[in-house]
């Protein structure tokens, strides 16, 4: 009799039986402790876990991954070579997925994002097929418009456009990372659309950008770092259009007073630094800065194709072609997908 109660109560809220099965889904937080339990909404915007002790609903801007219960293996694995920056021995596992042996319509997502997602990041780095990485993404979001992938699925889709030169198409991107609830999240969507203003050399419509990011009073620890990026890029503004010594100074005071652990930071700060260096004709000190990024920030794909594109020219200026050619090999090789490696 207790039983058939038990599988009453179960068939009444299914996300009961859920609770107690062999394997949770699991929402990992900054912390790196899962909360483990059911996940029974997702949306661009939060992931709902229903666990033994209720519903919980988690923002997407605190998750730092996903594990579904019964998903396959090589999902799992492919999941954790993408985050380490593997991205060719994940899409290898990723392909090994059997489709038709799952049934859970999230796990088919998670699968189908992180193809897309790999092939995106290797067309910004070791140079895939961008176009097919762009298409892939498209076709993901356009057919799971609720996903938890969703920001950092046009965010990619922006930088992938920008890759490509094609602004306009990296700025819709951008412009939709910046309906985001988040006010980080849509101050860095401001920043990106800037950045793709700065690469379209037009400076003098980015600065404002800028400037009023810089104005806008918020304080979190969260704005506040982009607000550091906000003011490398009105750097890279000044330096660009006569102003290289107030850029430099806005940059030393970024080396100053923050934490150099900052990669990609540190590698916009030295790049932009790099720069100014070169606008007043500096050429040692312009190597100087950009061997910061090759040696010590090269973690970003697009700040290491900058650093080793303006070595490769500055190398060739104080008369040292074996590095300058060993500038230009690392960029074709490592980054050839990027928008540095196609510039002449």
């Amino acid at each position: 009799m207790r039983r058939f109660a038990v599988m009453a109560v179960c068939a009444a809220f299914p996300w009961l039986a859920a609770i107690g099965r062999a394997q949770d889904d699991n929402v990992y937080g900054s912390k790196g402790t899962p909360t483990r339990g059911r996940i029974t909404q997702v949306s661009p915007d939060k992931v709902t876990l229903q666990a033994a002790g209720g519903a919980r609903d988690f923002d997407v801007r605190e998750i730092v991954r996903v594990t579904f219960g019964g998903e396959p293996r090589e999902l799992a694995s492919g999941r954790r070579m993408a985050a380490e920056g593997r991205y060719e021995d994940a899409l290898k596992e990723l392909e090994n997925v059997k489709a038709e042996d799952i049934t859970e319509d999230l796990i088919k997502q998670d699968v189908a994002y992180y193809l897309a997602y790999c092939q995106g990041r290797l067309a910004l780095t070791s140079g895939g097929d961008r176009a097919a990485a762009i298409s892939a993404l498209k076709a993901f979001l356009g057919k799971n418009r609720n996903t938890f992938h969703f920001y950092d699925g046009v965010e990619l889709l922006g930088d992938l456009n920008l890759a490509a030169n094609d602004f306009a198409a990296a700025a819709t991107f951008y412009g939709l990372l910046a309906k985001a609830p988040w006010p980080d999240y849509r101050m860095r969507a401001e920043i990106q659309l800037a950045n793709a203003k700065c690469a379209d050399g037009k400076y003098g419509e980015a600065l404002p950008m800028y400037e009023k990011l810089l104005g806008s009073g918020l304080s979190s620890p969260e704005t506040v770092q982009q607000m550091l990026h906000a003011t490398v890029g009105k750097a890279v503004c000044l330096a660009a259009t006569g102003k290289p010594q107030e850029a430099i100074k806005l940059l030393e005071e970024i080396i100053a007073k923050q934490d150099p652990s900052d990669a990609k930071l540190f590698a916009r700060v030295y790049n932009a630094l790099g720069m100014s260096h070169m606008k007043l004709g500096k050429t040692k000190e312009a190597i100087l800065a950009f061997l910061h990024t090759e040696v010590l920030y090269s973690g970003d794909p697009d700040t290491a194709a900058e650093a080793q594109y303006y070595l490769a020219k500055l190398w060739d200026e104080v008369h040292n072609p074996d590095r300058a050619n060993r500038a230009r090999a690392t960029l074709r090789s490592s980054y050839g997908g990027s928008r540095w490696a196609g510039k002449n």
